[in-house]
């Protein structure tokens, strides 16, 4: 008995051993500013954590103006043999402008704007310049001719690059037309997919600097005997409009009829920083014809809201007790704690009390929990949502340790063996076989007391 107590011993042991800590799965949860988000497409994200805090029609497919930018500005600089590089201005790209606008004429389509540095045919500039002309006035002659110059001469074959880069980097729902962003319809992307571009741009040598800058001077260049100057179209950076949030970084704008009002902004402040991704912002004007910038109202209450009410903060401490579970075979106890194996931290808006996080869902790792367990040992795995959004994964750890106990696992051997079909069935047939003995012994009995009885009067008759 002792040894085969000693082997099922061992077995449970190496089972609960089996039992590893995973890292908790941590995900983003969008919360709702309490005012009104007046762009069609919006993302609020924080780049510390790498979560979305906000978020309204992320995958919806829009027209990105010129946001299209950004990817010009990194395949330039990915391809081009260096930012110092000079790129020459081609002939005749002042041609495809002249077409747009004709296409669509301002007294019908008035924000379909054509946006230049005023750089001539045959002016030489470097990779750099031209990446400031795109990221602070969203300059087209800028982007045509990088397009040209890396393309070999061919814009079409820039395009292709373009594409080929947001395929690479995860952005799928994109497809670009052209370098610029003039309105092209086959031309869309979205808010999710443009804040993945962003991000990969803002990891590339140069981007952020430049899309940071407040303005820029080219020098002189063969065509101007003065710089060229350039100056951040975004009011948020300017200290003089009264759009002007300080802390902000860039990153880009845009505009157009059919895309709407287009930002992508960064702003930053005490040590947190977010990225606003804003789409199709409409067109409006106050009681004075003056134009209302709601892309920019929009970026401005969202960083506003995320710097005041938005924090990183641990909503569920790894000292919690979570769930009392059953425990067999355990010395001095039925039941063990468990507790969270780490701290879960995630963005959290200040107004909203952490209890309202669902705590409920569990999955246990063993339909039935048996001693020996150590502290820490992973036990089930717990999912925390709020409001119907999932929040985290942590996996949920024993509390303390539970030693063995020998006499109340072969107690249990015991009661489960008498309680066994296997000795039920055991004792049918030993009583079986026992009714069969008895039957054979009497008869064994009976024909022997009768050979002695025949052999008896055998004898008798002899004598």
């Amino acid at each position: 008995m002792k040894k085969i107590i000693s082997v099922l011993t061992v077995l449970i042991i190496l089972l609960n051993f089996a039992a590893v800590s995973e890292t908790q799965s941590v995900q983003a949860i969008s919360f709702r500013p309490s005012e009104q988000v007046y762009s069609d497409s919006a993302i609020l994200y924080n780049i510390d954590t790498q979560t979305i805090v906000y978020e309204k029609n992320a995958d919806k497919q829009a027209s990105p103006a010129q946001l299209v930018q950004i990817m010009t500005a990194i395949v330039a600089i990915e391809k081009a043999p260096g930012l110092d590089s000079v790129v020459e201005c081609p002939p005749g790209v002042y041609d495809e402008f002249d077409e747009y606008e004709a296409k669509y004429p301002e007294e019908e389509f008035p924000y379909n704007e054509v946006t230049t540095c005023y750089i001539e045919e045959g002016e030489q500039l470097s990779v750099e310049h031209l990446i400031y002309a795109m990221l602070l006035e969203s300059s087209c002659e800028a982007a045509s001719t990088l397009a040209y110059s890396i393309g070999e001469g061919s814009v079409k074959n820039f395009v292709n690059m373009m594409n080929e880069k947001a395929k690479e980097i995860g952005a799928n729902n994109t497809n670009f037309a052209n370098p610029h962003g003039l309105y092209d319809e086959s031309q869309y992307t979205t808010a999710a997919d443009l804040l993945t571009i962003t991000n990969y741009a803002l990891s590339l040598p140069g981007f952020s600097e430049i899309a940071s800058e407040l303005s820029h001077s080219t020098g002189p260049t063969n065509m101007h005997s003065e710089s060229i100057e350039m100056r951040n179209v975004n009011l948020m950076m300017d200290p003089q409009s009264d759009y002007y949030f300080p802390g902000t970084k860039g990153i880009k704008t845009g505009n157009s009829n059919q895309s709407g009002r287009c930002l992508i902004a960064r702003a930053s402040r005490d040590g947190q920083n977010y990225i606003a991704v804003l789409l199709g912002a409409p067109f409006s004007q106050d009681e004075y014809g003056d134009d209302v910038y709601t892309h920019l109202t929009d970026a401005i209450m969202l960083f506003k809201w995320a710097f005041e009410y938005i924090e990183h903060k641990v909503v569920l401490q790894a000292t919690a007790e979570i769930r009392t579970v059953k425990i067999n075979y355990a010395k001095g106890k039925e039941y063990i704690n468990l507790k969270p194996a780490d701290d879960v931290k995630c963005m959290w808006l200040t107004t909203t009390d952490t209890s309202s996080i669902n705590t409920s869902e569990i999955e246990y790792v063993y339909e039935e929990l048996n001693a020996p367990v150590k502290a820490g040992d992973k036990l089930a795995t717990l999912k925390l949502t709020y409001l119907g959004q999932e929040l985290a994964t942590v996996d949920l750890v024993a509390y303390s340790d539970a030693e063995v106990s020998y006499i109340k696992y072969a107690m249990a051997l015991v009661e489960s063996y008498f309680s066994s079909s296997a000795l039920k069935t055991a004792l049918k047939v030993a009583t079986g076989l026992t009714g069969i003995y008895i039957v054979v012994a009497f008869y064994v009995i009976n024909m022997r007391a009768k050979k002695r009885r025949e052999r008896r009067t055998a004898n008798n008759k002899l004598n």
